[in-house]
């Protein structure tokens, strides 16, 4: 399965439509013995297919589940509310999801500013958790030996502004939970500043965020500009309410 997911994510990601298997191999840096008996399995059901001869591209299988998949997306439900963050504040409203398992999150959601200098998320990608308003506004609030383990992998520098130290983010992260929000600077990309509040379902594992050119944005965050992105999070937070219940009754704005 492990071997499967990563051909299948390596496909999807790529630029090319289509790759031959020792490329293939290359990039996922796997015996092209063993990339060809997955590939092969997973042929067979369709989840990958042969453009030509020796070049494989994503099947109609796998596009099929994506497609049935994307319909149930919960927060399918933010689009509207992001739309609505962005033209209040006039800034890139983002929803940021976090995996627990992974230790991760990315953005999977935005409504970009209409600014000509305006922040771009890259959706999809899997960032790191311990960095960025929109990273810290859900770690804040996840359990205490998730947060350790998470430090005990290593804090990596972004920028020069990333805290790097676990009793620094501590401090910062019992400052979030004060406050309700947490704010960033040039902490995951240079140049850009950030304000985002937490998702609180069960638990938390999203974040509602405004994103911006940091020249405008100051090093102290507007109490307007973060008071509009905390109730965006509560509105998401009663748009959804419980996640497993959002999931079934395939919410849609």
């Amino acid at each position: 399965m492990r071997a499967l997911t990563r051909v299948l994510a390596a496909l999807a990601e790529m630029d090319e439509p289509s790759v031959g298997m020792r490329e293939l191999a290359r990039r996922l840096d796997t015996p092209p013995s063993s990339l060809q008996r997955t590939l092969e399995a997973a042929f067979e059901t369709s989840l990958v297919a042969l453009a030509a001869p020796g070049q494989w591209e994503l099947g109609w299988e796998f596009h099929r589940l994506a497609a049935l998949a994307q319909r149930k997306q919960p927060f399918r439900a933010a689009t509207e509310i992001l739309e609505e963050l962005r033209d209040a504040t006039g800034e890139t409203a983002l929803l940021t999801v976090y995996d627990p398992y992974r230790k991760q999150r990315m953005f999977v959601a935005a409504a970009e500013s209409h600014h000509a200098v305006r922040f771009v998320p890259d959706l999809f990608s899997w960032m790191p958790a311990h960095a960025g308003a929109s990273a810290l506004a859900i770690l804040a609030f996840r359990p205490e030996d998730e947060r350790r383990a998470l430090y005990a992998d290593g804090l990596t520098a972004l920028t020069k502004t990333t805290a790097t130290s676990a009793e620094d983010l501590e401090a910062r992260l019992a400052r979030i939970r004060h406050d309700g929000y947490a704010f960033s600077y040039d902490e995951v990309n240079l140049a850009a500043a950030g304000v985002a509040a937490p998702v609180r379902l069960t638990e938390v594992t999203s974040s509602v965020a405004v994103i911006a050119p940091r020249q405008r944005l100051d090093e102290v965050p507007d109490a307007e500009l973060a008071g509009l992105t905390v109730r965006a999070a509560r509105h998401l937070t009663q748009r959804l309410g419980d996640a497993s219940a959002a999931l079934a009754a395939n919410i849609k704005p």
